[in-house]
This record gives C-alpha cells, structure tokens and sequence, in this order.
C-alpha cells in the first residue's frame, strides 16, 4: 500500500513539474539586425521624370494640358528614348 501510494505521489509531483515548465508563448528576441534598404530605380525612372517634367513645362509654356494632345505623347516619348541612349 505504501508503494501505491508513494507512486501516485511521485506521478503527481512529476506532472506539476512538467506543466510548470510548458509555455505556449514564443519567447521575443530583442537582438534584431537592422537592414538598409537602398531604393536605386536606376537610369530609366530618371529618364521617366526628366521627360515627364520637361514635356508638362512645354505644355503649361502653352497654356494645355499634355493629356488634351498627342503631339505631347510624341514629345515625351522622343525626351524619353533620347534619356534612354544616354544611359
């Protein structure tokens, strides 16, 4: 009988442990790397800029708006390739 007994007691105390110890959170890292982000679009969205101002200037010089004409598309993609060779 004392056997029965200091078994369930061993059980027990064995399993309070075991649910002593479990946790269901992750544990948070506090050492995180930082990382640099470096946007670069390159040549061809800086030639997308300079065209783009350049043919609203012209427009605007004129008095329109470069959507009301497609001889401002024309302009624009002629600043555009011309950019583009350059790069």
């Amino acid at each position: 009988m004392k056997k029965i007994i200091f078994a369930m007691v061993f059980v027990f105390a064995t399993g309070t442990m075991m649910n002593a110890n479990v946790s269901t959170e992750t544990p948070i890292t506090t050492t995180a790397k930082a990382i640099e982000i470096v946007e670069d679009f390159g040549c061809a969205s800086d030639c997308v800029r300079w065209a783009r101002g350049n043919t609203f200037e012209i427009a605007e010089d004129i008095g329109d708006h470069p959507n009301d004409d497609d001889m401002y598309m024309e302009i624009y993609m002629r600043y555009y390739t011309g950019c583009l060779r350059g790069c």
